[in-house]
Order: structure tokens, then sequence, then C-alpha cells
């Protein structure tokens, strides 16, 4: 910029806008979504206070929010944010790794206790009229479908049911 930057003025911030919005074709260029006039922000850096262009209003707010978890976590003083971006754009986009993370591996379902009442129930029911009664198990601990429970949710066509979320332990 020739004779350095030139200072605006409040009443300008909307023709600038407009005229940069209009020549990004009245899109944001980050993700590249068609925006209207109040979707759009003046973006500027806060450190060097120049303005860089128009961009969305949600991509400026991420932007901000980037920007402030990287001065917070301390990185600022390690690596350029814009380096860090691009950075964290090419490892994301480097070929993933053929194992699953534990923290999403199935986590075996958990025996809802309405449903092994009603197992019981109907366990109940037939021990009226058995000469041996059948042996109703505990409701496990583990609140897992124990071998013997599926035998007898079988035995009598109940299907299980099962929590969707399990509950912690010792919570109901």
């Amino acid at each position: 910029m020739a004779g350095g930057p030139k200072p605006m003025k409040a009443k300008d911030i909307k023709i600038l806008r407009e005229k940069l919005w209009k020549e990004n074709d009245y899109r944001c260029p980050i993700c590249n979504k068609e925006v209207s006039a109040d979707e759009i922000a003046l973006d500027h850096d806060h450190d060097t206070t120049l303005i860089r262009g128009t961009i969305c209003k949600k991509c400026n707010s991420l932007e901000g929010r980037f920007r402030s978890i990287w001065k917070r976590m301390g990185l600022s003083s390690i690596i350029e944010f814009s380096e860090l971006l691009e950075s964290l754009a090419l490892y994301l986009k480097q070929p993933q790794l053929p194992y699953i993370h534990p923290s999403h591996l199935e986590r075996n379902p958990k025996l809802m206790k309405s449903s092994y009442n009603e197992l019981k129930r109907e366990i109940e029911k037939a021990n009226k009229y058995l000469n041996k009664p059948i042996k109703i198990p505990d409701y496990p601990k583990s609140r897992r479908l124990t071998k013997r429970l599926k035998e007898l949710y079988e035995q009598f066509g109940i299907i299980p049911k099962y929590y969707i979320n399990p509950p912690k332990k010792g919570k109901k």
C-alpha cells in the first residue's frame, strides 16, 4: 500500500463491505456458501487492525475463536496462526490409519431392568403349573445378558430390551 494503511470512517464500512462482498460473487471465500447482506462480515486482523476482506459471520466467528484458543494455549509463541491452520489442513487430509479408537468401540449393551422383570413375571406364571419350577437368576450386577438369561428369553419367546445409553453404574 503506497503511503501506508488508510484509516476508515464508520460510515465507509457498509460501502466497502458491499463492494468486497460483490467481488466475492456474494459468497464466503472460506465456506463458499452464498450469503445475504446480513450474513456477511467485514473481517479484519485484530493484531494489525487491517481489513482482510468479507467472510460470512459464522466463519468470522470461527476464525476468531480458533485464534483466541491458539493464543490461550501458548501456541502463538511457537507457530504463526496461518501456518498452524495450513499444517492442520495437511494433517487432516493425510490417509487415516486402519484402527478404531477405543472410545468408539461398541460397548456391551446393558439389559433393561424392566425387560428382566418382564421375563421374571413370565417365569413366575409358568412356575405355578410346573412340577419342577424354573429357578429365576438374579438381575446381573453387570447388567449384561448372561448365557442363562439368554436361554430363558429364548425359551419364553421374549426379546430382551437394552438401554440405548446405558446409565452409569450406581445411577438410575
